[in-house]
């Protein structure tokens, strides 16, 4: 009997030690304690630019100094064909549920709307229960789901039902309109508000002295810390500002490039070219294409507007830079609390460079602001002085030319059907991945809506196909991009698959290396235009007439899309078009010199 006792307590003991050992090894071999409980699921970390050029990061050819985002690329992948949509709201609404932008509700901006497409389906500009977010099926997988800045999704103001809160985030602090004051949170423009919303509840703007990057930043990071306590994976949505006018900066940042853009935006171009060539981006003996829209040579401006531009530029560039700054705050709390290794980073940015103004007035003019609503905005502080540029009372933006710049090689600019208004910089880190000798760089084709699939396969989740609790929902559009970065397959979508997508009125069609394009005056003719972009990413030559079968073919296809999503062809009003005229005024460029645009918007968007 004894010996049985003797026996069985030894067994016990062997049991202990056994597991002791194991859970020590576990813990000193990269596993911490705040290993997800979840089959180990990983993090999942998104860093979302707002307005960010195809070029404005160092690892795709920028002046501007961003490291963080840099390492990140070296231990990732940076993808550089990655299409979004041209604006805000409607690509963020692709990018959170996979589904096309109409079907989501977002068919339009609420800023943009035309008359004849008020209350109509598709265009009710606020997320609608006809889709389910990534957000809410991973909060259904076991995940918390944070999210900290910008939102963009609820309309004008805030309609019930639409907030962070209600589609599927756990807590949350954001900004529900397309920007704000990046030092005072008030406003950018003239006409315009701003409301913040706290897990639900409506709240004052922030009573902060800290800089957007950084108060959304600790937001993310207090956020992050409260779900460590739960033992669950995390899905972080970190929405910046930045770089979304007003360009805005801490001075010590705008002090380190002041002078940097001197040299001009065709220079700076130039540089972006060469140092996108040395990186493997573009083959080393391509020719930089042509900028469109062409502006007047930087030499043949005066002395002072040089000066006033180069400085606008060094504000843009520094807003860029601290949010990299923020950012490596965020990744090393993720290393300092074990949780980097595990986690899925990705950045990008909800469409190409900023729109094609210089000044809010403009903006305000374009959005229907009246004469007591812009002199109430200059009563709050506006400043145009050459001193204040970037501070709290500067509310400059970059025009035409600077999103050009930032565009790089690209043409066209937001808003537009052109690539510098679809093409995104785009980077990502798998979990335990390691630095690699070379940037890797994934050049197949991949789209806005690919993002919630690939997020929900990291997750090993699905996605409920056509009902979710008890509503009719529209199934995911995009794929999972999952196996081409795990080097798993060469192409996501296949050369004969054809994507469609529209805004304001404009069209492209991608299929393979072709692009088809319908661009309305005054950012194009109103014609169908067919490019091959493997060999012309300027979208200069139009093969239309070499190659009417394939035009035929997309176009066919686009018409087929746009009956499906239910697409409602905008017809603007007069105080809209008033606002296309005077935005075009203020850029001062040559591509529309001498025309007739009264006559010409007279009917505008005009059907050919």
């Amino acid at each position: 009997m004894r010996k049985s006792i003797f026996s069985y307590v030894v067994f016990i003991l062997v049991i202990f030690l056994v597991s002791s050992v194991y859970m020590i090894s576990g813990n000193v071999f990269g596993q911490s304690e705040n290993n997800n409980i979840e089959d180990n699921k990983p993090n999942i970390l998104v860093i979302m630019g707002d307005d960010f050029g195809f070029s404005d990061l160092g690892v795709f050819g920028s002046e501007i100094s961003t490291p963080i985002l840099d390492q990140l690329a070296k231990e990732g992948k940076i993808l550089t064909n990655y299409y979004t949509h041209p604006v805000c709201s409607p690509a963020r609404s692709t990018f959170l549920t996979g589904v096309d932008n109409h079907i989501a509700g977002i068919g339009t901006m609420f800023e943009n709307i035309a008359p004849n497409q008020v209350n109509k389906t598709g265009y009710e500009t606020f997320i609608t229960d006809r889709v389910v977010t990534v957000a809410e099926l991973l909060r259904d997988a076991g995940y918390d789901t944070l999210m900290s800045g910008k939102w963009h999704l609820s309309g004008k103001g805030y309609h019930e039902g639409t907030g962070p809160a209600d589609r599927g985030f756990d807590q949350s602090f954001t900004l529900l309109e397309s920007g704000a004051n990046h030092f005072t949170y008030g406003p950018y423009y003239p006409g315009g508000v701003t409301t913040f919303i706290d897990n639900g509840k409506i709240v004052e703007k922030p009573n902060s002295t800290q800089f957007s990057n950084e108060f959304y930043t600790y937001k993310m990071i207090d956020f992050i810390k409260k779900s460590q306590e739960n033992n669950k994976p995390f899905f972080g949505y970190l929405a910046y500002q930045v770089a979304h006018t007003p360009f805005q900066a801490p001075q010590e940042y705008i002090q380190k490039y002041h002078g940097v853009y001197n040299a001009g935006w065709d220079k700076i171009r130039e540089q972006r070219f060469e140092k996108q060539k040395e990186l493997g981006i573009w083959p080393t003996n391509m020719t930089l294409p042509k900028s469109y829209p062409t502006f007047p040579d930087w030499n043949t401006l005066s002395e002072d507007e040089q000066k006033q531009r180069s400085q606008i530029f060094a504000a843009h560039a520094g807003m860029i830079e601290d949010m990299d700054y923020n950012v490596g705050k965020l990744i090393q709390f993720l290393k300092d609390t074990n949780e980097y290794e595990n986690t899925l980073i990705m950045f990008t940015s909800d469409n190409g460079g900023s729109e094609p103004s210089d000044s809010p007035v403009v903006i305000a003019a374009l959005e229907g602001a009246n004469d007591e609503e812009l002199e109430k905005f200059k009563a709050a502080g506006f400043s145009e002085a050459f001193d204040a540029i970037g501070g709290k009372d500067s509310y400059w933006g970059y025009g035409w030319q600077g999103a050009v710049m930032s565009n790089t090689p690209h043409s066209g600019v937001k808003s537009t059907m052109f690539n510098g208004g679809l093409k995104s910089p785009f980077v990502i880190k798998e979990p335990h991945a390691t630095n690699t000798p070379e940037l890797d760089i994934v050049k197949e084709f991949v789209h806005v809506s690919d993002m919630s699939p690939t997020f929900l396969e990291y997750a090993n989740t699905n996605h409920p196909g056509s009902e979710y609790n008890g509503k009719q929902i529209s199934p995911m559009m995009g794929k999972s991009i999952k196996p081409l970065l795990e080097d798993k397959g060469e192409k996501i979508h296949l050369d004969d698959e054809i994507i469609s997508a529209e805004m304001f009125g404009n069209r492209a069609v991608f299929m393979g290396d072709w692009k088809a394009r319908y661009n309305i005056f005054p950012l194009g003719d109103g014609q169908w235009k067919l490019f091959n972009l493997k060999k012309d990413i300027r979208e200069a030559i139009d093969l239309s007439k070499e190659y009417p079968d394939i035009l035929e073919k997309m176009v066919s296809a686009y018409y087929e899309y746009a009956q499906n999503v239910g697409i409602i062809e905008p017809k603007y009003s007069e105080q809209q078009k008033q606002g296309v005229i005077n935005m075009l005024a203020a850029t001062n460029q040559t591509e529309f010199t001498g025309l007739p645009m009264e006559r010409l918007l007279a009917g505008y968007p005009a059907e050919p």
